[in-house]
């Protein structure tokens, strides 16, 4: 019940006794409280009027008000503030938020004039305060950074004595890589509490300035995640500053020079100075060109544009893939406004705007220091020769030093005549690539015995890095026993030819992989069969759906070993295996997204000599993962090589058919989908298989939605996301969610939809999903398109295109895209859109269709009403020839005169 009283003395009785929780006020105090300290004649008699007049405007509430002799009493609690203080003394985010929630502007803002609202008012504003700063503490504590540094701001300008607020704005600068910035915000705290209180700062205030100043504070610059240096940084001081300070002028540096000569290093050492956010982006391991974005989302999230604005970029290792490396820089560049990037590759990425610095040789007095730094031994006339036979780079000088595990500096010397001279192949000229640290690493291998020469050429098959239980699986044989491998391991991370990282975890430099490949000669068939072998046991033992997060963030570290694996099968006798590991990968694809990838690997693989057992599911999966794609036609060719061999399996028969229901959708035939799909269903009823029977009745939801039965679509998906939710598969429902979303949006239920949008965004961020979060932006910008806010629409569809995975079927986003930007009259745009959306599809699909009635729309704006007609008499035939009733593409049909 609300009961409204307009009388501001009345609501401020109520306010005030409300306030005291149960406890009576006396007559004196509630008049001081009402009226002040002014003289008032009969302060009972007037309590008294005011408390009747409360009374009759009550109602059938009136018996709240009593007296007692101690004075007024309410039957009422302040419930608002009640839970404000216990959220606070509680402490958890959901509740702090919950309690901010509950104000709606200033406190008691209608009753500052009574004497006791001011006051009280203050205080309630006090405890809003509380509540954001123990938020912002939350958020704080829990690893954020610069992005709490506008509020922050707005705080500690408003309550510039707050020493907590500005302890938290100065951390808050500080994780972001503002050092100076923190610093200044803890100086003018000081200064303020002198000149006003005459204070100094608290003992925890002073511990945090002490913290800042020596780089210690809690979670330092998070977003700064740079890989460990693990030794001192020497010899190019004047390099890292002149850079660093370029990096604030110029947008793209980029730092060239032989294998060797240090450009990781030193851009590492640029990225630790600079003071702003840095975010590593090493392309090592990256093999092909469109998996560059792929990397900088899982790196930088999602949203990287946000993340990357203001900050500075190192792309590491780019020489491999330098179109692809200089075309994703240029379009980062172009899309923020404050991004620097700092590139390292053996030749520059000849973007615009590039600034190119050479890394050569260190100094000679610097190479000299390096090479004592890392051995131990005293400069002299020996160690400046051993310097200058690797050409004073930093590796060789590396390298080098880590032979005197072995020999002395002088007994080195003395074979410089012998080897050391040989580090550049006997030309100083030469442009062979690594012609110095080739021979150093000869050198190097030569004074290692046969065990640990075996596991440093054995261990070149890694790729991305490797564990101690995987080098013992795959290296230990012919000579190397299982028990020799950490022994040999750790005398290779002691000579700098191997390096180890938490886990631990085991990597080597590229130069050392593709010597340790060249060494590999005779053996490489065997390793490799061995290293595939440990990649599939390593897949078959995880169980994705069981703990699919977890899981999947074992298969992320180990991705780069996976996909090398079968990559270098293919043309082997090894090609069968790397199949057989396709197939099993086949979850892990789904999981990321990565269908592309996957496709292009079946590719290679699908005719290697496998049994029917095999080869059906392999079928059944390029099969899906071309339709994925877009390569329709082939997916069918796929799936009909399929079927006779999954005859007499019911397993496989339900993938055959399941796996066609999803083709037929996706040609745009939702009635012989729906055959397919419900053939599916029934099989799976009858062997009672959960996961499928929750599959198909998906499929066939999606099959019924484009044929325009939204009830039964909405039914089956109701269905099927249950089974999913009770069985934990967490990447099925986060699909089924997204394609209820869409029924519901095809339905006009907005808001229902909005919800499971949501809901499927949170399930795809945690399991790295990019194929579900490209359809929850689908569905975020089809609810712009029902809002009628074609604005924003353009810009999510956009988006979501510049976020999708190279190769990926876009032709519905590009419909709606098209369709957007007729809305908005932008006929040239939606005629480009639309041909783009066309060339997607190699027959008349599911995209093709969706096109037909913006076709008509875009001809009948352009006033060729005939053609309009046409298309629009043609498409409505070839709707109902196919079953096809979407409301999201039938709608835009326009209504022509015949």
């Amino acid at each position: 019940m609300t009961i409204t009283l307009d009388r501001p003395l009345e609501r401020a009785l109520v306010a005030r006794l409300a306030l005291a929780r149960g406890v009576a006020v006396s007559d004196e105090r509630l008049a001081r409280d009402l009226w002040g300290d002014v003289d008032l004649a009969r302060p009972r008699e007037r309590l008294r009027v005011l408390a009747s007049r409360l009374r009759a405007n009550l109602g059938d509430a009136a018996s709240a008000l009593s007296r007692t002799s101690a004075g007024y009493v309410l039957d009422a609690s302040p419930s608002d503030v009640v839970a404000a203080e216990q959220a606070l003394s509680v402490g958890s985010r959901e509740a702090i938020a919950a309690a901010l929630a509950l104000w709606r502007g200033d406190s008691l803002a209608d009753l500052r004039a009574v004497p006791f609202g001011f006051a009280e008012g203050e205080r309630l504003d006090a405890l809003r305060v509380d509540l954001r700063v123990a938020r912002l503490a939350v958020e704080q504590e829990a690893g954020a950074g610069i992005e709490l540094r506008a509020e922050l701001e707005e705080l500690v300008g408003a309550h510039p004595l707050h020493e907590r607020l500005s302890c938290m704005l100065a951390l808050a600068l500080y994780r972001g890589g503002r050092q100076a910035d923190a610093l200044t915000v803890l100086s003018r705290l000081r200064s303020r509490l002198s000149d006003e209180l005459g204070v100094d700062p608290a003992p925890e205030t002073a511990s945090v300035e002490l913290q800042i100043l020596r780089q210690e504070a809690p979670g330092g610059a998070p977003r700064r995640s740079l890989p460990a240096a693990g030794t001192t940084f020497l010899g190019r001081d004047a390099d890292r500053a002149a850079i660093a300070e370029r990096l604030s002028v110029t947008r793209l540096v980029t730092l060239t020079g032989v294998a060797g000569s240090g450009k990781t290093r030193l851009a590492l050492e640029v990225a630790r100075v600079v003071e702003r956010p840095v975010v590593w982006l090493d392309l090592t391991a990256v093999r092909a060109e469109d998996e560059i974005l792929p990397a900088l989302i899982a790196v930088a999230g999602d949203d990287y544009l946000t993340e990357l604005e203001g900050a500075v970029l190192v792309v590491d290792n780019a020489e491999h893939l330098l179109s692809a490396a200089s075309a994703v820089v240029t379009d980062l560049l172009s899309a923020t406004g404050k991004l620097s990037v700092l590139a390292t590759s053996q030749r520059p990425l000849l973007a615009e705007g590039e600034e190119v610095r050479h890394v050569g040789a260190l100094p000679p007095a610097a190479a000299t220091l390096l090479f004592c730094d890392r051995s131990g031994a005293e400069p002299s006339a020996d160690v400046d020769a051993i310097c200058a036979a690797v050409d004073h780079l930093p590796l060789g000088v590396e390298l080098a030093a880590g032979l005197t595990r072995t020999l002395s500096v002088p007994q080195l010397a003395r074979r410089l005549d012998d080897r050391l001279r040989l580090l550049v192949g006997g030309l100083r000229g030469s442009r062979q690539r690594h012609s110095s640290l080739r021979a150093a690493l000869d050198w190097s291998h030569e004074l290692l015995d046969d065990v640990q020469q075996a596991v440093l050429r054995r261990a070149g098959v890694f790729l991305g890095g490797w564990t101690l239980e995987a080098a013992e699986e795959v290296l230990a044989f012919d000579g190397v026993e299982v028990s020799d491998v950490a022994s040999a391991l750790t005398e290779l991370a002691d000579r700098n030819l191997i390096a180890v990282s938490e886990g631990p975890r085991f990597r080597m430099l590229e130069t050392v992989r593709h010597y340790a490949l060249d060494k590999l000669a005779t053996e490489s068939e065997t390793v490799r069969a061995r290293h595939l072998a440990w990649c599939s046991a390593f897949v078959t033992a995880r169980d994705i759906r069981a703990d699919t997060s977890v899981v999947m963030a074992s298969f992320y570290e180990e991705w780069a070993n996976l996909l090398s694996a079968m990559e270098t099968a293919v043309g082997t006798p090894r090609a069968g295996d790397g199949l057989r590991l396709a197939v099993d990968m086949y979850d892990a694809w789904m999981v990321r997204g990565l269908v592309v990838q996957a496709a292009r690997v079946y590719e290679a693989l699908i005719d290697a000599d496998v049994p029917d057992e095999v080869r059906a599911p392999a079928l059944c999966n390029y099969g899906f993962f071309c339709t994925q794609i877009g390569r329709l036609t082939l997916a069918s060719s796929l799936l009909d090589r399929a079927a006779p061999l999954a005859e007499g399996d019911d397993l496989l028969t339900i993938r055959v058919l399941y796996y066609r229901a999803i083709t037929d959708i996706q040609r745009g035939r939702p009635a012989a989908a729906i055959s397919w799909a419900e053939r599916g269903y029934a099989v799976a009823k009858r062997i009672d298989h959960v996961t499928y029977v929750s599959a198909l009745r998906c499929v066939l939801a999606i099959a019924q939605m484009y044929a325009g039965d939204l009830d039964a679509s909405l039914e089956n998906h109701v269905a099927a996301n249950a089974i999913d939710r009770s069985s934990g598969d967490e990447h099925g429902l986060a699909r089924g969610l997204v394609n209820e979303s869409m029924t519901l949006l095809s339905a006009g239920d907005v808001m229902t939809a909005v919800d499971r949008a949501e809901e499927a965004e949170a399930l795809s961020e945690r399991l790295g999903d990019a194929i579900g979060l490209t359809h929850v932006g689908m569905i975020g910008a089809r609810v712009c398109l029902l809002a009628w806010d074609f604005d924003e629409a353009v810009d999510r569809l956009r988006t979501v295109l510049d976020d999708a995975e190279a190769g990926a079927d876009t032709g519905l986003l590009r419909v709606d895209l098209a369709y957007a930007l007729l809305c908005r009259e932008d006929l040239a745009g939606a005629a480009a859109e639309l041909a783009l959306a066309l060339s997607y599809s190699d027959e008349q699909d599911l995209t093709w269709l969706a096109a037909q009635p913006v076709a008509a729309q875009l001809a009948e704006e352009e006033g060729d009403a005939a053609r309009a007609n046409e298309i629009a008499t043609a498409a409505r035939a070839e709707f109902a020839a196919r079953g096809f009733g979407w409301p999201f593409t039938v709608d835009r049909l326009p209504v022509l005169d015949d």
